[in-house]
């Protein structure tokens, strides 16, 4: 009989704690030296405090979910695409058309993070939040804190950051909050987007964008089509119905798993690996894999419009 165990990713991220250079290390190391300034850090105290970084959800987050009605909800498998319905109350899935497990926990960040996430539940990312992940696939998105790296949320992503949004962001939906006052330094990828606060971007849009009454939008809009409301603001370039130029296309052209490839092989995607004693990084089977053990947000239903 085959051997069934799957192997944990050989690298893990690793940012010093001196200067934030972030570099890939073996998953058994357990501690390394700084490429670029040289300085000597613990590999498991980064781990250690990651995990520290996984917060309960908040008095509202629970006062929400016990006011709200839903009782199923449409979720997106990463590895087909196919749409289902669930409880409101699951916590994980099964895709009917692929059979790939697809998990629905939410995650509430408020720290430094480096894993990889990969769910149809709600990315809290909180004002403390300090994140560098290569790729996080999520249903919903909420980003208040700093993030270097790529979100691709199925769903509804809000920004509610004030300053610079260092990563890439492409969502269904993306809402710039209306406290917000964000410069994005990579294009913006959505099929719909809806500005109440202030943004500097690059905005590829495959549908329309939305400026609301005291919304500010300065940069350049690809889209098929823009509204600005009486007291929205757009400065910049706008170019309607047309492609962007390659250099401005998605790196995969929505294509989530690097040449169709299951999230269970490409490590760049993979579930965060569940929490081991610190020096016993090692092989983990396929359902740890796929239920990190770790302090995750019960997922909050959406309010019916």
């Amino acid at each position: 009989m085959a051997n069934s165990r799957k192997q944990a990713p050989d690298k893990i991220g690793a940012d010093c704690p001196s200067c934030g250079f972030s570099q890939l290390e073996p998953a058994s190391a357990k501690s390394t030296f700084c490429r670029q300034c040289g300085q000597h850090y613990s590999i498991e105290r980064l781990l250690a405090k990651e995990i520290a970084s996984l917060k309960e959800p908040s008095f509202f987050d629970k006062l929400y979910r016990v006011l709200s009605r839903e009782t199923t909800r449409e979720i997106v498998c990463f590895s087909c695409r196919g749409k289902h319905e669930v409880s409101s109350d699951a916590q994980s899935s099964l895709c009917p058309q692929c059979g790939s497990y697809i998990d629905i926990r939410d995650f509430r960040i408020a720290g430094p993070f480096a894993r990889s996430i990969q769910t149809q539940g709600l990315l809290h990312l909180t004002s403390k939040a300090d994140v560098a992940s290569h790729r996080i696939l999520c249903g919903r998105a909420r980003v208040e804190g700093r993030f270097r790296g790529r979100i691709l949320c199925t769903g509804e992503a809000t920004v509610e950051i004030d300053g610079h949004y260092e990563g890439e962001i492409d969502a269904e939906k993306l809402v710039i909050h209306k406290k917000a006052n964000v410069e994005f330094h990579k294009p913006v990828h959505a099929q719909v987007v809806e500005i109440f606060g202030k943004t500097r971007a690059t905005v590829v849009c495959g549908g329309r964008v939305v400026i609301q009454k005291k919304g500010v939008l300065e940069g350049t809009v690809y889209a098929r089509a823009i509204t600005v409301e009486k007291g929205g603001i757009f400065s910049g370039s706008l170019i309607i119905g047309e492609a962007p130029p390659q250099e401005l296309r998605r790196p995969d052209e929505r294509t989530w798993f690097v040449e169709g490839g299951s999230p269970l092989t490409s490590p760049d995607f993979g579930d965060l690996p569940p929490p081991a004693p610190l020096g016993e990084l090692g092989d983990y089977d396929e359902e740890a894999l796929h239920q990190p053990q770790l302090e995750i947000q019960p997922r909050r239903p959406r309010r019916k419009s």
